[in-house]
């Protein structure tokens, strides 16, 4: 990314954090154990459950964080265990979803482009919703399947979209595609990437929507994430853009960025896959909760990469 490019996005990160209050919090500082963190989904109360992409088994983590309702900082955030079932296969669980009407969740894996149902115990209920035959397995570009899942308890459907645009889709087209309440696909729309901010170069190279939620009146909330890891680690980078979406007209509004970096002497990386909407303020405002990827603590002796939970308080609208 040049320079110039870099300075326009700060200058818009400034000025969008005047009209949105962020804070970020290390997840070991409340004794989460380390993993590889990439859904988040809120069940009311200060409840969540949470996917890690790299579990033995198939299931979730259950969360409590609750946040203070004038200021929206974190208060407390602890994990309350494990629930989850044995799988012939290692899903690359990246999206949850609860469903209230069913009394159950739904997880999305990459490596098998299936969408599965849990129950609150974590053992599967033996139903999944129905992915067109457009965007199975076969179609998808490697490791750039489902990572973004949510249910809108508004138009009672769930929405799902894959990381990268199918195989000989036009660049930067990704399709958005919701199910009803019966599992079956209900419509499909089109959604446009941000064009990037670097190049595919280095170790790896990410660019796509890790995770959507739902915002009222039929919206959805966007995480568009893009992330160049350098061949030795150092000089990698991250960036993320929160949008407003209306699948009905194609509108897309710009709500928050944030970028981080990995140098030998600042290891504040932060790979943001999970979203999902947090408790409204007293004073009317919504939070918004993002959750990254360490890797399960990867790093060496003096440096670690680390779980973190970010909190955005929107303005009301």
């Amino acid at each position: 990314m040049n320079r110039i490019a870099s300075l326009l996005l700060l200058l818009l990160s400034a000025l969008l954090s005047a009209h949105a209050h962020t804070a970020t919090y290390k997840c070991r500082k409340w004794h989460i154990p380390a993993a590889n963190y990439s859904g988040i989904t809120p069940l009311g109360d200060g409840c969540y459950a949470v996917v890690s992409d790299q579990e033995e088994q198939a299931g979730f983590y259950l969360w409590n964080i609750h946040v203070d309702p004038s200021s929206g900082r974190l208060l407390e955030m602890e994990s309350l265990g494990w629930k989850g079932t044995p799988y012939p296969i290692d899903r690359d669980a990246e999206g949850i979803a609860w469903c209230e009407p069913r009394q159950s969740f739904f997880v999305s894996g990459e490596a098998d482009q299936r969408i599965l149902e849990h129950r609150l115990d974590g053992s599967l209920t033996g139903y999944e919703l129905q992915v067109p035959s457009s965007m199975d397995i076969h179609h998808i570009q490697t490791n750039r399947g489902f990572e973004a899942l949510t249910y809108d308890p508004f138009t009672r459907l769930f929405w799902t979209v894959t990381e990268s645009p199918l195989r000989g889709d036009e660049p930067l087209r990704l399709r958005m595609q919701s199910f009803s309440l019966s599992l079956q696909p209900e419509h499909e729309y089109p959604y446009r990437l941000d064009a990037p901010q670097s190049v595919p170069t280095g170790r790896d190279y990410y660019h796509g929507v890790v995770a959507l939620a739902p915002f009222g009146n039929g919206r959805l909330l966007v995480l568009e994430r893009e992330a160049r890891i350098a061949r030795r680690y150092a000089g990698s980078r991250c960036w993320c853009k929160l949008f407003l979406f209306d699948p009905s007209t194609g509108s897309k509004r710009l709500l928050h960025v944030c970028s981080s970096r990995f140098t030998l002497f600042n290891t504040r990386f932060a790979n943001y896959e999970g979203m999902c909407l947090g408790p409204t303020l007293l004073d009317g405002r919504p939070t918004v909760l993002l959750l990254s990827d360490s890797q399960g603590g990867y790093g060496k002796v003096f440096w670690h990469l680390r779980d973190r939970l970010r909190i955005i308080v929107l303005d009301k609208e």
